[in-house]
């Protein structure tokens, strides 16, 4: 009897692991949230047709000409995050930008929102979204995007997380 009640519990306990497992992994934001998960080591996902690109930096690492050239202020406690939303193509030439419907909230782990816009940068046949938002060395920041392609009706939901150092 002993060991059918063993075996009883570890079977639930598997049961319930298992069940755990899928609630969680690379996507999912929070409860009810279906945000894929992106960071420095993972900074791109691809939802069908689409592949987003996501990065972010301290802006004092801008040089000079690129920061005055759009009007981005550098410096140690100023972060700036780029979006690029790229439609999967098999020609020789690529994948191709497309622009998108595209916003963003931005908090740290404590929960605190961040200021920030968000801006749409074309710069011929590229198409930038960019961010920018004050950090303090070690905070770690979650970017939210809702992100909709031009010509699709499809939300891509996007975490990306990025620890920041400062100087």
């Amino acid at each position: 009897m002993q060991r059918i009640t063993n075996i009883g519990c570890l079977l639930t306990m598997s049961v319930l692991s298992l069940a755990a497992c899928g609630q969680g992994g690379n996507t999912g934001a929070g409860a009810g949230d279906s945000r894929v998960r992106l960071n420095s080591n993972n900074a791109y996902s691809q939802f069908g047709d689409y592949v987003v690109h996501v990065s972010a930096m301290l802006t004092a690492d801008l040089t000079p000409q690129v920061a005055q050239s759009y009007g981005i202020t550098r410096s140690e406690n100023q972060a700036l995050v780029n979006l690029v939303v790229l439609k999967r193509s098999e020609n020789v030439g690529g994948d191709t930008p497309v622009v998108a419907d595209v916003s963003m909230s931005a908090a740290n782990l404590t929960g605190q929102l961040k200021n920030s816009e968000l801006r749409e940068i074309v710069d011929g046949a590229s198409v930038y979204y960019i961010g920018e938002t004050t950090v303090d060395d070690r905070e770690t920041i979650n970017f939210d995007f809702d992100v909709r392609p031009k010509d699709s009706s499809r939300q891509l939901l996007i975490r990306f997380t990025h620890q920041f150092y400062t100087r």
